[in-house]
């Protein structure tokens, strides 16, 4: 299990897309995405991780 921590700007933006949706929605999507993340770079070298942070570093 992975503990996560979504913030109510995290919500917020959720419930701009449907403003019914629960806090238990969104923290189960979020779980998802996360652990899909996860598998994809496990066979990451350091290098390319750290890549892939800068990548989403310029995003944001």
């Amino acid at each position: 299990m992975i503990n996560l921590y979504l913030s109510h700007q995290s919500l917020a933006a959720a419930r701009a897309v449907d403003p019914h949706v629960s806090p238990a929605a969104v923290h189960a999507a979020v779980e998802v995405a996360v652990l899909e993340q996860l598998r994809e770079v496990a066979a990451c070298s350091p290098d390319e991780i750290r890549a892939r942070i800068e990548r989403i570093e310029r995003i944001e």
